[in-house]
C-alpha cells in the first residue's frame, strides 16, 4: 500500500511489518516522554509491587490491604517480567505496548479470515487500528485494556469459525479459553463484548450452527472458561475474608453497572467522545460513505458492525465507564474502516482541515485571543511548536492517500502532544518521584496521608515495605502523630484538617500537596 506518487512529495509504503515496528517504536517513545500516571499506572504497578515482596500470587494487595478491584494477570506478567530484569518500571510498563502490537497484528490476521485474498484490507485493517490516537494512548498505559482486546479478538475469531459452519468442540473450546483469558485480564466485562455477536449470531453468520447446538457449544466453551478462571478463584476466595470474597465475586461488577463507584457517567457519555476516539478516521468522508457498502450483505462487516455497536450501547448502560473501556472494540471500527478506505483514490477527509483548525486555536490561545486559565497557556513556544506540527502534519496528510496519511495523521498527534507536554513541564506534576523525594526523609513506615483518598500511588515509585497509614479522622491523625513523632503527613492542603502551613508543598495529580512534620498533625480538628 503506498502513498500517490503522480508528482507528489510524499511517499509511504506500508507492509505489516512497518506498520507493527513503526507502532513498537511510537510506543516507545510515548513511554519515553511520559511518567507513570496517577491513580492507574501508579496503582497496578503498586499491587504488582507488593505481590513481588509477598511472593502470594493469589492474593492482591494495595498499600498492603486486600485489593479485589482487578484480576491477576497484568501482576502476574509484571513478576514474570521482573524474574528476567529486576524489579524495573521501564520494564513492566512494556506489557501493554507489546499486547497493543499483538492486538494490531492480530486484528490483519482477522481481516484476512474475513476477506481471503484482499491483502490490501488486512494491511489497512492494521494501520487503521494502528493510527487511532485513542489507541495510541491506551495501548501505551500500563492498564489492562489490550490484553482484554486480544482475548476478544480470540473470540471473535472463534465465533466466526463457528459462523461459517465449522463443526465440532475445537472452536468453543477456543471461545472457552478466550473468556478465561478475558477474565483473567479484566474479569467478566469480557462477556459484554462477545456475548452480543454470540446471542445475535443468526443476523450475521453465513452458516452458523442451530439454536440447540449453540447452546451445547456456549455451554462447553463457558464450563471450559469458568474452570480455567477457577484454578486461580476457587483457592484465592477459599483463603479470603467474607468482606474480600463479597467486594471480589459481587460489588466489582454489580455496583459497576449500578453505580455508587469511582467515574460514574451520564448515558451519552461515550456517544459525546466518539469523534475524538475515531480520530482520525471518522473524519473521512470515504468511510462515512462507504460504510453502508461494505456493511452490505458481507456477513463478516456485519458481524464487525454488531460488534462495534453493541459494545459502545452496553457500556453506555453502564453508570461506571471510562473511554478505555471501549478499546477491545476498536479491532472492529478498523476493520469496518478498512473496507472502505482500501479502495484506491485519494477520498475527502476533514482530518486534514481540523488539523489545522486545531493548529488556528492554539495559535489563537497564544495571541490571548481565546481566554483560558491552564499554565500551559502561557508555555508559549511549546504551544507554538505544537501548532506548527499540527500543520505540518495536516499538510501532508492531504499528500498522501487516505490510509498512510491518516496514519501519519494519528500517529503525529499523538506524539506531538506528548512533546507539547513533556517540554511545557506540564508532566511534572503527575510524576510521582517528585513526592517520593519528598517524602524520602520519612522512612519506610512512618507516613500518613490525609485529606485525601490513597491509591499507592507512592507505594512502587519509593519501593515501600510498609504501608502508608491512612487515618480516617483528625482524632485518628493525631494519635498516629503520637505515636509516630519523627514520621511525615501528606495530602491534600485543601481538605487536610491541619491548620499549620505544609513545610513542603507541590501540585501532583491535580491536586496540591502538602508535607507536613507529625508534630504539625497533633492539632488536627475536624
Amino acid at each position: 500500500m503506498a502513498g500517490r506518487t503522480g508528482g507528489e512529495t510524499f511517499v509511504i509504503r506500508l507492509t505489516l511489518p512497518r506498520i507493527l515496528i513503526g507502532f513498537a517504536l511510537l510506543m516507545l517513545c510515548l513511554l519515553l516522554l511520559r511518567p507513570l500516571l496517577p491513580v492507574d499506572e501508579t496503582r497496578y504497578l503498586a499491587v504488582a509491587w507488593e505481590m513481588h515482596l509477598s511472593g502470594d500470587p493469589l492474593h492482591l494487595t494495595r498499600n498492603f490491604a486486600p485489593y479485589s478491584h482487578k484480576p491477576p494477570l497484568l501482576f502476574w506478567l509484571i513478576n514474570l517480567v521482573w524474574g528476567i530484569t529486576g524489579v524495573s518500571e521501564f520494564a513492566a510498563r512494556l506489557i501493554g505496548p507489546v499486547f497493543a502490537v499483538a492486538v494490531i497484528a492480530a486484528t490483519a490476521g482477522l481481516a484476512r479470515s474475513f476477506w481471503p485474498g484482499e491483502r490490501e484490507t488486512s494491511l489497512a485493517a492494521a494501520a487503521v487500528l494502528a493510527g487511532f490516537s485513542i489507541f495510541q494512548l491506551y495501548g501505551s498505559a500500563t492498564m489492562f485494556d489490550t490484553m482484554l482486546s486480544l482475548a476478544v479478538l480470540g473470540g471473535i475469531s472463534a465465533l466466526w469459525r463457528i459462523g461459517c459452519g465449522e463443526g465440532g468442540r475445537t472452536p468453543w473450546l477456543a471461545f472457552g479459553v478466550m473468556l478465561a483469558l478475558g477474565g483473567y485480564a479484566k474479569g467478566p466485562v469480557v462477556l459484554l463484548h462477545l456475548l452480543p455477536p454470540l446471542l445475535l449470531m443468526r443476523f450475521w453468520a453465513p452458516d452458523g450452527p442451530g439454536l440447540r447446538e449453540a447452546a451445547k457449544g456456549f455451554g462447553l466453551a463457558l464450563a471450559l472458561g469458568l474452570a480455567l478462571v477457577a484454578v486461580w478463584l476457587v483457592p484465592t476466595v477459599l483463603t479470603a475474608d467474607a468482606a474480600f470474597r463479597h467486594e471480589l465475586l459481587w460489588s466489582q461488577s454489580v455496583d459497576r453497572v449500578s453505580g455508587g463507584m469511582a467515574h460514574d457517567r451520564p448515558f451519552w457519555f461515550l456517544l459525546a467522545l466518539l469523534p475524538v476516539m475515531l480520530f482520525p478516521w471518522g473524519w473521512s468522508a470515504r468511510f462515512w460513505s462507504g460504510l453502508p457498502r461494505a456493511v452490505g450483505t458481507d456477513a463478516a462487516a456485519q458481524l464487525c458492525l454488531i460488534w462495534a455497536l453493541s459494545g459502545i450501547v452496553l457500556f453506555s448502560f453502564v453508570s461506571s465507564k471510562q473511554a478505555h473501556y471501549l478499546l477491545p472494540d476498536l479491532p472492529a471500527l478498523a476493520l469496518l474502516v478498512a473496507r472502505p478506505m482500501s479502495v484506491g483514490g485519494p477520498g475527502r477527509s476533514l482530518a486534514p482541515w481540523l488539523a489545522y483548525g486545531l493548529a488556528a486555536l492554539v495559535v489563537a490561545m497564544v495571541a490571548g485571543l481565546v481566554p483560558g486559565d491552564a499554565a500551559i497557556i502561557h508555555q508559549t513556544f511549546p504551544l507554538l511548536g505544537f501548532a506548527g506540527a499540527l500543520a505540518g502534519l495536516g499538510f501532508m496528510a492531504r499528500r498522501l492517500d487516505l490510509v498512510p496519511g491518516h496514519l501519519l495523521l494519528g500517529a503525529g498527534t499523538t506524539l506531538a502532544l506528548h512533546l507539547l507536554l513533556y517540554v511545557s513541564g506540564a508532566f511534572d506534576g503527575y510524576d510521582s518521584r517528585r513526592l517520593a523525594i519528598l517524602l524520602a526523609p520519612a522512612g519506610d513506615g512512618e507516613l500518613a496521608v490525609t485529606g485525601m483518598s490513597y491509591n499507592a500511588e507512592v507505594n512502587f515509585t519509593a519501593r515501600y515495605r510498609q504501608p502508608v497509614a491512612t487515618p480516617a479522622t483528625a482524632a485518628d491523625l493525631v494519635a498516629w502523630a503520637v505515636a509516630h513523632p519523627r514520621g511525615l503527613v501528606f495530602g491534600s492542603i485543601d481538605h487536610a484538617p491541619i491548620a499549620t502551613p505544609p513545610s513542603e508543598a507541590l501540585s501532583f495529580g491535580g491536586d496540591r500537596i502538602g508535607i507536613w512534620p507529625a508534630a504539625a498533625a497533633l492539632s488536627a480538628r475536624e
